[in-house]
């Protein structure tokens, strides 16, 4: 029998927020932890704050986990950079829960923990030696030290840009984020989800889910829109008055709505007949930042036709033509009858729908967890 694992997750947002690394994190730990994994989540709080408890944490982003939670007191806490810079200082002083590797997705605190000689293991969606060159020699360094455990990789496109810079395979690895099936029962069907959310029943749906900002593409949505008049675009995910929103007010088969719990998003992709990855490349390219979306494991759960954009990070989990629809993510006109082609093809969404639910039904965050542990337990020869 193998001995308890203890990971001591350290992470530098502070709870709640809204943004995407906050449910891929505490779904990550929460599957962990249903493995009899030993999981600490190391997280600041402000100096005059409690800081959200495991209960909390798990009753907000609707996971379900035994994990304990300390909080590393933060001057300052709301200003980004400061806390930032502060949590990585904290971690490299060692003063540090008891833990057999610590486990990150900051790139600040991988930094800092490497410089002290930590056992750490680095989880990023980033490839950042491609995005920011003049970190190469930084995540180098990092990463050939003998106290790096290993790094997991949201997807092939940002392992390579790590391998390219000569780092060993075997402490690198790609492990896909996944989606919890829970949100996703089989009587969540379009039509009692439209009839839950009060969407038309009879007017073709087309559905984002996600934050709301031009750097996610969401100017091409508005255009494919514009072609596309008769159906409703739901944009679900705002969080204020921005240039898509207010973009957005211009077309009226465009309705913007609030970011939603967990488990109503998830009614909003099953409601859809098509879900839209905004079809460019700015989020891949220009941010560098949107490398094959979380919100795609929830769109193949929610069994529906996809269209998306050729991008090479989405072509590793979409093939065109068997579980979606992909297109040239610099060509809107392309994008625009491809959508209209779709939408008058029932037949067509039914068979693409079908084969993205397969697609994904392995995608779980409990399959993940198997894996980071194994992948971990091997690193450390547990």
């Amino acid at each position: 029998m193998s001995s308890p694992l203890h990971i001591l997750y350290a992470w530098d947002r502070q709870l709640p927020t809204t943004a995407t690394d906050a449910e891929q994190a505490t779904s990550t730990l929460a599957a962990l932890s249903r493995r009899g994994v030993q999981v600490t989540l190391l997280i600041p709080r402000g100096l005059d704050e409690a800081g959200m408890s495991a209960h909390e944490i798990c009753r907000h982003y609707k996971v379900d986990g035994e994990f304990r939670v300390e909080h590393v007191a933060t001057p300052l806490v709301s200003r980004i950079a400061l806390r930032k810079a502060w949590f990585s200082a904290y971690a490299a002083t060692g003063k540090l829960p008891a833990h057999d590797v610590v486990y990150t997705r900051n790139s600040a605190t991988f930094l800092a923990l490497s410089g002290r000689g930590a056992r750490v293991v680095y989880d990023t969606h980033r490839a950042w030696p491609d995005h920011l060159p003049p970190l190469k020699p930084l995540f180098k360094w990092a990463m050939t030290r003998p106290s790096f455990v290993g790094a997991v990789f949201h997807s092939d496109y940002a392992r390579k840009a790590y391998e390219r810079l000569g780092i060993a395979p075997e402490r690198l690895a790609t492990m896909r984020n996944g989606f919890d099936p829970a949100r996703f029962s089989s009587a969540l069907t379009p039509a009692a989800a439209r009839a839950a959310l009060d969407l038309p029943r009879d007017r073709k749906l087309v559905v984002y889910t996600g934050h709301i900002s031009a750097l996610k593409g969401l100017g091409s949505v508005l255009a494919l829109a514009a072609h596309n008049r008769d159906a409703l675009f739901l944009l679900v995910g705002s969080e204020g008055d921005g240039s898509v929103e207010r973009a957005a007010q211009k077309h009226d088969n465009v309705r913007v709505l609030p970011w939603q719990p967990y488990d109503v998003a998830a009614q909003y992709m099953v409601s859809a007949d098509v879900l839209l990855l905004p079809p460019s490349a700015v989020g891949l390219k220009v941010a560098g930042h949107t490398v094959l979306p979380m919100k795609l494991y929830g769109y193949l759960a929610a069994g529906r036709a996809v269209l998306a954009p050729a991008t090479p990070d989405v072509a590793e989990l979409l093939v065109d033509g068997d579980n979606a629809v992909l297109v040239p993510p610099a060509d809107l006109d392309a994008a625009a009858r491809a959508l209209e082609a779709l939408l008058a093809d029932d037949p067509r969404r039914a068979r693409l729908a079908a084969r993205a639910r397969e697609t994904g039904k392995e995608l779980t965050w409990d399959a993940r967890a198997e894996k980071l542990e194994a992948f971990i337990r091997a690193r450390l020869r547990l």
